[in-house]
């Protein structure tokens, strides 16, 4: 018989160093990059990996993962199709909200904030860089819309393929990028006893930041 895993006595890495208000960087932009190095360099899966909130005109929020693709003059950004539920969100609603967990590091970190689209020449040039089955995966998918059958994804896929033949896959106007201005950080360090530290940063103005301690 499997045994079962008890999540309960599920273990991360706890940090013996402090985090205090001393010792963050006065930027989080820059305390930010050097958790994310941190990460990167302890091989966490999928690093740059964000649970993002978004509100819809009704109130209720959604939730999925997407994938940190820059951190540019002080915004994070993501891409992702302007036709998807996520899109239509925050069409509604700017305000997003979200999380970077790296498990094996014990740190996570906390952002909210509001988004604007990124220019089209941004967005040309980073759907340039992809690979291109994933450039045609993205004419092909009318993301979050109903799929009756994989089949029909397949065949939209052929059509596109031979659409492109033997030239380069230029970005759908329907595929772009957003930019999170974020109005709020918090930087959250396990520590033993569920004494966890947390240290928010609060914007105050365009170049200005409070940073405050909270309970665990």
């Amino acid at each position: 018989m499997k045994k079962k895993t008890d999540i309960s006595q599920v273990r991360f890495k706890y940090k013996k160093d402090i985090l205090d208000i001393k010792s963050s960087s006065p930027d989080p932009f820059k305390q930010f990059n050097k958790w994310m190095k941190e990460a990167i360099r302890n091989k966490v899966f999928e690093p740059t990996a964000m649970s993002l909130s978004t509100v819809n005109k009704k109130n209720k929020i959604s939730n999925r993962i997407v994938l940190l693709k820059g951190l540019e003059k002080n915004n994070f950004v993501f891409y992702t199709n302007l036709k998807s539920r996520k899109s239509n969100e925050l069409k509604e609603n700017k305000n997003v909200a979200a999380v970077f967990w790296w498990p094996q590091i014990g740190k996570q970190v906390r952002i909210e904030g509001y988004v604007k689209i990124v220019k089209k020449k941004d967005a040309d040039k980073y759907f340039s860089t992809r690979s291109r089955k994933s450039q045609i995966s993205a004419w092909a998918s009318n993301q979050s819309s109903v799929l009756k059958d994989r089949d029909d994804l397949y065949k939209r896929i052929k059509i596109i393929k031979k659409r492109f033949e033997n030239k380069d896959v230029i970005r759908p106007i329907f595929w772009s990028g957003y930019l999170i201005n974020p109005f709020l950080f918090e930087f959250w360090q396990a520590r033993e006893n569920r004494l966890h530290d947390r240290i928010v940063y609060k914007k105050i103005n365009q170049r200005k930041w409070k940073k405050y301690r909270l309970n665990p």
